[in-house]
């Protein structure tokens, strides 16, 4: 792959990056209760007079100078009765918010019942929704609604954007919901795909992949339970996958990224299906034998999602634990045996990094077992010490200490084209 920058040519026929991104604590978040508890988990009509609130909400805000977003979803509890929830977001204080979206809320408020659950920040929210929050109407509006806009309506969107690719309409809530972590979660894959980058598009594919097996397994009944979950880590899978399919509209000879599928109406089978042909894209692509240390990643964050997601780490029964840690331990491992391997001979060599000598320091104080290796250790020395490591320590460093170490050492991949 060739070295492109940003700067390049090509780089003036890509979307945009977000430029405004906030930080999580400064996103102020709304949750109202609209209307009546609902009978059944089916999904209803969405009500006339919240349909209405978001006819007038994205121009009401901008007018008010407002930064933010209008979320409309389903609860979908297991201990409470379903109904509608009507979230608002604004970058900057409550106050504010209030303000902006003051004569719509009164609106609402006239024709249908609302009462305030909370006010949180995204920081907060995002992981309430993710289990419990079934996503049916989301518009942004400011800097955040000119970027969805943008990506988007870009012409190339078919080829980098997930929903677009699959056919959604633009509005559809399924299409801007990967929107909210691109403008709002961390940054991911600048400066070219790291080690870190390779592991949580791995976990994002598996966490999908497990998701799947639980809907299928819980059946009818518990389907509505899951189906939060299952849409929002979709929706993270289909962001994770915009800048390395960015990437590919530059690299010629290569098959097109294949679409997951978004129809409501899909069961586990056939988001299954889509999933194994992503997964054969991204190992053809970027995850090959030419990218050793990336595929191995890859391959880790893939088959143990289960323990490096958060999400889905509180799922895990107890007597799971060990048989998890066991199945976790040969990546644990092999990751700290090529990252000693590599930092030491850059000691020896004189090529090591200052903040890479920190962070070896830090980890010898966690794992004391390594503080024996030096920079004449040989493959088979590292190795006979990584063994001592006893298991539950080696995997509670695996996330804090080894992977960014591993990141620290690898060199990143160089993609051949990135956003603007």
């Amino acid at each position: 792959m060739t070295d492109t920058s940003a700067n390049d040519q090509y780089a003036g026929f890509l979307p945009p990056f977000f430029r405004d991104r906030p930080d999580a604590e400064d996103v102020m978040i709304r949750t109202w209760q609209v209307g009546d508890p609902l009978g059944n988990h089916d999904v209803p009509d969405v009500p006339a007079s919240l349909a209405l609130f978001f006819d007038l909400i994205a121009p009401a805000a901008e007018r008010g100078g407002s930064n933010g977003f209008a979320h409309l979803w389903l609860d979908r509890h297991p201990h409470e009765q379903p109904g509608w929830r009507l979230s608002v977001a604004h970058v900057g204080s409550v106050t504010e918010l209030d303000d902006a979206i003051a004569k719509p809320l009164a609106r609402l408020a006239a024709s249908m019942t609302i009462s305030l659950i909370e006010t949180e920040s995204w920081h907060m929210t995002r992981p309430l929704w993710r289990k419990r929050a079934e996503p049916v109407r989301l518009t942004f509006w400011g800097s955040l609604g000119k970027h969805a806009r943008s990506l988007i309506g870009h012409r190339d969107a078919a080829g980098y954007y997930q929903p677009v690719g699959a056919g959604l309409r633009s509005d559809h809530v399924f299409a801007t919901l990967p929107l909210l972590e691109d403008m709002l979660g961390d940054p991911f894959l600048r400066g070219g795909m790291g080690f870190e980058d390779a592991l949580r598009i791995g976990i994002s594919l598996g966490r999908a992949h497990l998701l799947e097996s639980w809907i299928e397994a819980g059946g009818v009944e518990k389907e509505p339970y899951f189906r939060p979950m299952q849409i929002w880590h979709q929706a993270w899978l289909a962001n994770a996958l915009i800048d390395p399919a960015v990437a590919t509209l530059a690299m010629s000879g290569l098959p097109p990224m294949p679409a997951l599928d978004f129809d409501r109406k899909a069961d586990p089978e056939t988001r299954r299906a889509a999933l194994d042909d992503l997964s054969g894209w991204l190992t053809v692509v970027f995850f090959n034998d030419a990218n050793p240390a990336l595929r191995n990643a890859f391959i880790a964050g893939v088959q143990n999602a289960v323990w490096l997601d958060p999400d889905l780490q509180q799922y895990v029964q107890p007597q799971q634990r060990a048989e998890i840690l066991q199945g976790l331990m040969p990546y644990c491992r092999w990751f700290l045996a090529m990252a000693l391997y590599n930092h030491l001979g850059n000691l020896a060599a004189g090529t090591a990094r200052e903040d890479q000598i920190a962070f070896y320091a830090a980890l010898v104080e966690a794992l004391p077992e390594l503080s024996p290796l030096g920079e004449l250790a040989t493959q088979r020395d590292i190795e006979q010490h990584i063994i001592r490591i006893d298991v539950a320590r080696a995997a509670s460093a695996l996330d804090t200490l080894v992977l960014p170490f591993c990141d620290l050492l690898m060199p990143r991949l160089k993609l051949d084209a990135v956003r603007a």
